[in-house]
């Protein structure tokens, strides 16, 4: 993600909002997501775990026939 996407996707703070965030002391911190397929997840090894779920699964196959 580029700094302008990035930038494009957390707007500016209006001045009244702004004001209620400093009356009542909320803060506003940046949030990474990594998307897998329909899911967010804030943690990235929970998302590459669930990415792993995804890959097909390779199992080993006996050869059908008389041993060699």
């Amino acid at each position: 993600m580029t700094y302008s996407q990035h930038c494009e996707e957390r707007p500016a703070i209006v001045a009244d909002s702004a004001d209620q965030m400093a009356t009542y002391g909320i803060t506003r911190v940046p949030v990474d997501y990594f998307h897998v397929g329909e899911f967010r997840y804030s943690n990235l090894e929970d998302a590459v775990a669930e990415a792993k779920r995804r890959q097909p699964i390779e199992t080993e196959r006996t050869p059908i026939g008389p041993p060699q």
